[in-house]
């Protein structure tokens, strides 16, 4: 009796802590990853982001005028939002909290970061 009373014990406790952790992760909500470079053709450079499966980023702008500029950091999407962040303090015009989505349009994949959309490069 005490051999079956401490295994349906035993078994209660686990059943327990799966869905104390199962919780957890719900009450987080899921990350989106990104992978791929995205890129847009803006009035006054060309913009290139190229996404890391595990949450690395490299930014890469080419001016009208001037050289071209690289910058590597972080993202992080969750909850609507993606948040960058990058190392090199000249890129801090790219660094912030903007809202994201993403999608496809006419078989092209496409990101939005605010309200600049950037299309999956070939």
């Amino acid at each position: 009796m005490k051999k079956i009373f401490s295994t349906l014990l035993s078994c209660i406790l686990v059943i327990g802590c799966v869905f104390s952790l199962a919780s957890c992760v719900l009450a987080v909500g899921p990350l989106t990853m990104i992978s791929g470079t995205y890129e847009a053709d803006l009035a006054i450079a060309e913009v290139e982001y190229e996404f890391a499966p595990f949450g690395g980023v490299t930014l890469t702008v080419d001016p009208i005028l001037g050289d071209d500029s690289v910058y590597e950091g972080k993202y992080k999407v969750e909850d609507g939002e993606i948040t960058l962040t990058f190392e090199d303090d000249d890129a801090d015009m790219y660094e912030g909290t903007f809202e994201f989505s993403e999608g496809e349009e006419d078989g092209v994949k496409y990101i939005k970061m605010g309200i600049v959309k950037y299309t999956l490069a070939d």
